[in-house]
């Protein structure tokens, strides 16, 4: 129990380091995009690196649930982030947006062979103390990361006179750092509990249907998430606010996603897959306020922090529940595949409507979150009677 106490925080210090580095590079990813020349759907069209990054995580699923075994699972993990610490600071030599999309795709698959496998090792380390609670807290840490990235990347710009390539350069250290903690998780707790049994598998088909009717739900809320790099993009070629105030609006957010986080991972705790709908909900909201003055696009920011919070700790429990420990793996890969599939198509789409009028793209949010919502009650409503059969 000790053991697997220690490795619950170092994942934690793991997930805080690493999002220093992605998320302070996210923070100026489509500003430095409008540096360079590139356009509004290019910035929308940066989301095939979700793609490429889910695609990967079901590739990464796959092997683990092909392998099944503890060693090929912390391989996957340790690898992921070591492609974080090359990928980010290589942005700073590209000053072509073919370029910058290479290198985006490359930290995205990066992404997608860690994050299976640790939610994995995350899901069973966690059991004593409540999924909901364990995850929250790991996403709390990773929230103090992403909290502080954007505002380095902010003080970089600032003291510097904008000199983003300094600001991916700098984003690697903590990178690094991440990496060596990573491995002495590794060190700590080689083998899973999962993997201990052997259990014939049983496949796709052994997801269960709730799992798919689940990942139906959260493929409409995904579509909606607006992404960020739309809203950088946005907050830019209005001139809202200079280049610096950019990076705060991710800072608000990622702050906002941190302190969430334990509470809706507790409430997860309490009442289950209910909890999720406060995602559509709050990004319906978040449409109305997507406005070119400064007070307006703060209250975005939280609003979007908050969903990100319920995305980023309950979502990613409910499939831990959806599935059995054995079948994890593969579930977290599927999951991963059409969650990426929904925010590829979803950023091409916002970066297509906004081009049309931001009425389009408030009406694309507000639609996909509904529809979501409404199935999402359905999968509530079929799951208790179920249980109480």
């Amino acid at each position: 129990m000790k053991r697997a106490v220690q490795v619950f925080i170092l994942l934690g210090f793991v997930s805080l380091f690493a999002d220093i580095t992605y998320e302070g590079a996210a923070s100026v990813r489509g500003s430095y995009l409008y540096l360079i020349g590139a356009t509004a759907l290019i910035a929308g069209f940066l989301r095939i690196g979700e793609i490429i990054n889910y695609l990967t995580r079901f590739l990464s699923g796959l092997i683990g649930d092909y392998f099944r075994s503890s060693r090929i699972l912390w391989i996957l993990v340790v690898t992921g982030y070591a492609i974080n610490v090359v990928s980010i600071p290589l942005l700073a030599f590209a000053k072509r947006w073919e370029l910058v999309l290479m290198l985006v795709i490359l930290e995205r698959i990066g992404k997608g062979l860690r994050a299976p496998a640790r939610d994995v090792i995350l899901s069973e380390i966690t059991e004593s103390v409540g999924k909901g609670l364990g995850f929250g807290i790991h996403e709390f840490l990773d929230q103090i990361g992403a909290f502080t990235g954007p505002l380095l990347a902010s003080l970089i710009l600032l003291n510097t006179g904008g000199n983003y390539g300094l600001v991916f350069i700098a984003l690697g250290v903590p990178g690094l750092i991440a990496v060596g903690l990573v491995l002495t998780s590794m060190m700590l707790h080689p083998s899973l509990k999962s993997f201990s049994a052997t259990r014939k598998r049983q496949g796709f088909r052994g997801l269960g249907k709730p799992f798919y009717i689940y990942v139906a739900g959260l493929m409409l809320m995904s579509l909606g998430f607006l992404s960020w790099d739309i809203f950088t993009f946005t907050v830019k070629s209005s001139n809202a606010v200079s280049d610096e105030i950019i990076p705060l609006f991710y800072t608000l957010a990622m702050l906002v996603d941190g302190l969430a986080a334990i509470p809706v991972g507790v409430l997860y705790d309490k009442i289950g897959l209910a909890s999720i709908l406060a995602a559509p909900f709050t990004l319906v909201a978040s449409a109305f306020f997507l406005q070119p003055s400064i007070e307006s696009l703060f209250i975005f920011a939280g609003i979007w922090g908050f969903a990100m919070g319920v995305f980023e700790t309950n979502v990613r429990v409910a499939v831990s529940d959806l599935v059995t420990p054995s079948e994890r793996s593969l579930g977290y890969g599927v999951f991963g595949l059409f969650y990426g599939l929904s925010l590829m198509v979803g950023g091409i789409a916002q970066g297509f409507t906004y081009t049309l009028g931001k009425e389009y793209l408030k009406s694309l949010v507000i639609v996909s979150e509904t529809l979501s919502a409404i199935l999402m009650v359905y999968l509530i409503i079929t799951s208790r009677r179920i249980s109480s059969s």
